[in-house]
């Protein structure tokens, strides 16, 4: 990063900044996203219980002679020792942070739990069942859902993940009542208690929201390149590849992050974001919403479409030695719950394409 970047980062994190600083640096992380990302990143890990711990061991007057030179002197600003030392223990902490390991997933193909202090509970282990104590936060865990109980309140604002891998899919309610049920090969980052200005999440993959209507409070889910602000509504998100929002009831508006447009959505219509600019197109809600069912209905897709849902569905590699066989259309039915073996057997007859599934890979010849 420019050090004179994480320098007025550092500035605002510590509450030393001014008004002149402190409005350039919101103009630059609005005209670039990834600064926005980088801040918030550093604001949720400062906020660990590990951060805390390793701030609270450091030693500020050795520190402060160590690093006091990488500071200058800007415009009219007059540092204060104490507000310096606070910053150097933020600076401290940002390289200590970002040389830190981050913790690897589970082996185990389950579901997971990642705390924001790292620790991380395997959801599918049977022995997990019933309600877990993580802090001040109650956490109710069943073969397919997961809620917790704040008792504390709101101040467990640090990000959590959810994953939830390929073959699996998992409903997780929000503190707020905000139903979200998550497809296989996705993610969300949440808090254990919103704050009181607004509800944020982040996701990866798909997943369908059913967002407890709060004026006081918009909810805002991040996924990739869009943001979506709603109140009070049901929505889709698949983003697995170019965004894409689809509306069942209420109504939402979603934001590019290099688009200065926002696009306000009615039910029954998607928006796809695609190389800075959203398309609206009605949708059809079997198709779109079929996956919370166990069921993929496609229309003059290509085999190799199929082919992902397949790899995310049934946890199986998808091979194409056949080229051709990669743009074959085809309309038609998958279902989770018939498996794979009827749908191969008749794509065979129906198209001539040739299969071999051996050692959890698919190979269409």
């Amino acid at each position: 990063m420019i050090p004179y970047i994480e320098q007025l980062m550092l500035e605002k994190l510590s509450g030393c900044i001014s008004a002149e600083d402190d409005a350039e640096l919101l103009q630059m992380m609005e005209a670039h996203q990834e600064l926005k990302v980088v801040y918030k990143g550093l604001e949720e890990r400062l906020g660990e219980p590990v951060a805390q711990e390793y701030l609270a061991h450091l030693d500020e007057d050795a520190l402060w002679e160590q690093r006091k030179y990488h500071f200058k002197k800007r415009r009219s600003n007059k540092w204060l020792y104490a507000a310096a030392v606070f910053i150097l223990l933020v600076s401290s902490s940002l390289f200590y942070f970002l040389h830190l390991p981050v913790a690897k997933p589970l082996a185990a193909k389950g579901i997971v739990l990642q705390l924001a202090n790292g620790q991380q509970i395997d959801l599918s282990d049977t022995t997990k069942k019933g309600t877990l104590k993580v802090g001040t936060t109650e956490i109710h865990v069943s073969g397919k859902s997961l809620t917790y109980d704040n008792g504390a309140g709101g101040a467990e604002t640090v990000m959590n993940v959810l994953r939830v891998p390929a073959g699996k899919d998992y409903k997780l309610v929000l503190a707020d009542g905000t139903e979200v049920w998550m497809n296989a090969k996705s993610e969300i980052r949440f808090p254990m208690a919103f704050n009181a200005g607004k509800r944020e999440v982040t996701i990866s993959g798909e997943a369908f929201f059913s967002v407890k209507k709060d004026p006081a409070r918009p909810f805002i889910v991040h996924a990739g390149e869009v943001s979506v602000d709603v109140l009070g509504t049901t929505f889709n998100i698949n983003a697995y590849g170019s965004p894409r929002i689809a509306l069942a009831s209420g109504k939402v508006v979603v934001k590019g992050s290099n688009s200065d447009k926002a696009v306000a959505l009615s039910p029954g219509f998607e928006a796809t974001y695609s190389q800075h600019l959203f398309s609206i197109a009605t949708f059809d809600e079997r198709n779109t919403l079929g996956w919370m069912s166990g069921k993929y209905y496609f229309r003059h897709a290509t085999l190799k479409e199929i082919g992902a849902v397949i790899n995310r569905w049934f946890d199986i590699e998808v091979v194409f030695e056949n080229s051709a066989a990669e743009h074959l259309d085809l309309t038609g039915i998958l279902t989770r719950q018939d498996g794979l073996n009827d749908f191969l057997d008749n794509l065979e007859k129906t198209t001539g394409i040739q299969y071999e599934y051996k050692n959890g890979i698919l190979r269409f010849r």
